[in-house]
This record gives structure tokens, C-alpha cells and sequence, in this order.
């Protein structure tokens, strides 16, 4: 091997020592590899001593034998370096291919705006770790700390600090598939996300709530303002008939929000009475058919009479409803109530209704049975059902006892 002024051959292969600026010789672990070009690269690792080298250049031969040149990028890579490549690479808006029912997610990833905030929160505190440094317990104390951490609406839930760990997961495991990682933490140690932790909504809306907040988005309000310095006190329609016909089809069809508000006329059987909720828009890329009820019908027909009659349109024509759908709820004195419990709502009243839960998994777009289970929540009435239905159970049992006694003694 061939020295020169500024490096000098040890008698071990693999390790030199090298004269820095300060005029100090430092040892060195190094190891020549050939790429498949037949180009010549040599990876350094500064040692504190002969023998520390020798354990960096064993260290680098078994990682590069193993994992290739990755291996050696992955010991300085950073995990801000990391989500910044995962981010360019996963986290970019879904494509699409085929058409109708045959069309399909290939790449990205539907609603970016969740992960995204997910992203930020792991970048802040993991960034400048290396990658090869993060352990198990690192991210439990994460674990620890962020379920601390509040949110806008106080208490921080365990359902998004696990949807947290799970972006978590998924790009130490992009790590480990691009040979930057042995292993991933996550699999070194107790689970680190358990969902059967999490709080599941049970929200139903009743049908004494329905009323009321339907009468919210029909009658007058009365409103109170100041013009000129002098308070005007007016009475104004609600102005909320847009909303209406929104909660009405979400609680007649078990429709999602984001398929509702994506929802175009060329989407609507008038005639045929049918909705088709696409594959684009379905959270699940499974085109389904939903028929309309009475209500339903008559709130679309209201709608395209109202509308430019294009069916490139969106029925609904607003992207959000959020500051509308509060104001209702706070008239009609509803608490606790989201635009997702009428999906809840609309399962709960169909199962209840008779129908079969594999047929309202059709019209609901469920896939899996334990996920659809979630959404059927036992209402205070359907609930008194049941209890009733024990309690005659038990009469009958009681009342068969006593005329097997009675043929006994006679």
C-alpha cells in the first residue's frame, strides 16, 4: 500500500494513521471497495485507538458484507435526512390507474394533511438523531411524553399518538428495505402500539337530536349586531340548507364526508334513484352503489334544480362544513356530536332496522368485519330491547320450572 506524507501504513490491513492540521497522527479504519462501475471507493471511520480501528474495520467489513454500500451510508444518516427522503418518496398526493370500478391506488397517499402533521411533530423531535442510534426505548419516552403534550382540544388521545408511532414505523422500515438499518426499534422490545388502547367512539345521534338539528338548519335565527355604534336586533333565515341536505344523505347512506363533499353529479341516478361512490373516492378504492331513501331523493332533486345542471359538478360544491355543522349543533344544544358519528349513526340504525350486517358492510364499503363491529353502537332504546328480551327469557324459564313441577307432582 502506498504512503504518503500524510498517512502511514499499519502492519494490520484495514488500519492507518493519519497526520490532521494540528499535526497529530489519529488512527483510522478503512476498507477499498469496487462499485459495479470498477470504480475505486474507500470508506473511513477515525478511531480513538489501534485497537478501537481494528473494531471499526471489522465493524465496516461485516456491515458492508452483509448490507452492502447502504450499510455504511446508514451510519451517518440522520433521521431528519431520513423523513426528508421518505417524504419525497411516500408523502406525495395518490395516483391512480384504470377507470370505474377497475381504478386503484399505485402510489402516495389520499389525505396528506394528517400524515404531514404526523411528519412535522417526528422530524422536531427525532432530527437529529442518527438513525442507527434510535432505540426502543427512545420511542417509548416519545411515547411518554406526547400522550402528555396537549392538543387543541385538550387531552391528547392515545389513537393519535398511535397513528404517530405508525408513521414511525413505516419509515424506520423504509429504512431497513433501503439497507440503511439492520433493524427496526420497533420489533426490539414490547409493542410499542396498542390499539385496543384507544377510545372508541360510541357517539349515536338520536332521534330526537336529528330533529333538533334539523329544525337548526331550516328556521329563523334571531341575530344580534352593531351598525354605526347602535345593536340591531334581526331575524334572518338559517341559511344552512346546504348542510341539511348533507347530514340527511350521510344519515340515510352511511357516506363518509370526504366521499360526500367529492361527490359528482355525473355520480347521481336521478331516475335510478342511486349514488355511486368511485374507487377515487372511496376510502377503501372500492366503487360501491348506494340507493337513495325518500328524503335523500328529495334533497338532490332540490339540489339539481338549483345547480348550473353540469354533471362534472360537485353536488355540494363547498370544501368544508366544520364552522356550519358546530353552529348547528350549539343551537340545537347537541354535544359531542362530529360529522363522522352519523356514519356511526346510519350503521347502528340499519343493523338495528334488520338488515343483514353483511349487506350493510356492502352499502358502508367495510372491508373487514372487527372495523365494522366498531361502528355499531347500542343505542339507549335498542339497548331497553335487549334487556327486555332477557327479561322475558328469564320469565319463560321461571314459568317452564313451574309446570314441570306441577306435572311431577300430579
Amino acid at each position: 500500500m502506498a504512503n504518503n506524507s500524510n498517512e502511514k501504513a499499519s502492519r494490520d490491513w484495514g488500519i492507518i494513521q493519519k497526520k490532521e492540521k494540528d499535526g497529530n497522527l489519529y488512527w483510522y479504519a478503512r476498507i477499498i471497495r469496487y462499485d459495479g462501475n470498477g470504480k475505486k471507493k474507500q470508506y473511513l471511520r477515525k478511531a480513538d485507538n489501534k485497537t478501537h480501528a481494528r473494531q471499526l474495520r471489522d465493524d465496516l467489513e461485516e456491515k458492508y458484507n452483509k448490507r452492502g454500500e447502504k450499510a455504511i451510508e446508514g451510519d451517518k444518516l440522520t433521521f431528519r435526512k431520513l423523513v426528508d427522503i421518505y417524504k419525497e418518496r411516500k408523502l406525495v398526493a395518490a395516483e391512480y390507474h384504470g377507470k370505474g370500478n377497475a381504478q386503484r391506488k399505485v402510489s402516495g397517499v389520499r389525505s396528506l394533511a394528517p400524515v404531514l402533521h404526523y411528519w412535522d411533530v417526528l422530524r422536531e423531535h427525532f432530527g437529529a438523531y442518527l438513525v442507527k442510534h434510535i432505540s426502543h426505548s427512545d420511542i417509548e419516552d416519545f411515547k411518554a411524553k406526547r400522550l402528555k403534550t396537549k392538543s387543541k382540544r385538550g387531552e391528547r388521545s392515545i389513537a393519535d399518538v398511535n397513528r404517530t408511532l405508525a408513521l414511525m414505523r413505516s419509515i424506520l422500515q423504509f429504512a431497513v428495505h433501503n439497507r440503511w438499518l439492520d433493524q427496526s426499534p420497533f420489533v426490539m422490545g414490547q409493542p410499542l402500539i396498542s390499539m385496543s388502547d384507544e377510545v372508541k367512539r360510541e357517539r349515536v345521534l338520536s332521534w330526537e337530536e336529528e330533529d333538533r338539528f334539523l329544525s337548526a338548519c331550516t328556521n329563523e335565527r334571531t341575530v344580534t349586531y352593531k351598525r354605526k355604534g347602535k345593536e340591531i336586533t334581526a331575524i334572518i333565515k338559517s341559511g344552512r340548507e346546504l348542510l341539511k341536505a348533507l347530514v340527511i344523505t350521510a344519515l340515510d347512506t352511511t357516506m363518509r364526508k370526504g366521499e360526500l363533499l367529492k361527490l359528482l353529479w355525473k355520480d347521481v341516478n336521478l331516475p335510478m334513484r342511486i349514488i355511486t361512490v368511485t374507487a377515487m373516492n372511496s376510502k377503501t378504492a372500492n366503487q360501491r352503489e348506494i340507493g337513495m331513501t325518500d328524503r335523500v331523493y328529495e334533497e338532490f332533486v332540490r339540489l339539481w334544480e338549483l345547480s348550473p345542471k353540469d354533471e362534472n359538478l360537485l353536488v355540494f360544491g363547498i370544501s368544508d362544513i366544520k364552522k356550519s355543522f358546530a353552529a348547528a349543533c350549539d343551537e340545537a344544544n347537541i354535544k359531542e356530536l362530529r360529522f363522522h358519528d352519523l356514519r356511526h349513526t346510519a350503521v347502528t340504525r340499519m343493523v338495528n332496522a334488520g338488515i343483514p350486517p353483511m349487506e350493510v358492510m356492502k352499502i358502508s364499503g367495510h372491508t373487514q368485519y372487527t372495523t365494522f363491529a366498531r361502528y355499531v353502537n347500542p343505542n339507549t332504546e335498542t339497548v331497553r330491547k335487549i334487556a327486555d328480551v332477557i327479561s322475558t327469557l328469564q320469565a319463560n324459564q321461571k314459568l317452564n320450572k313451574i309446570k314441570e313441577k306441577d306435572e311431577f307432582i300430579n
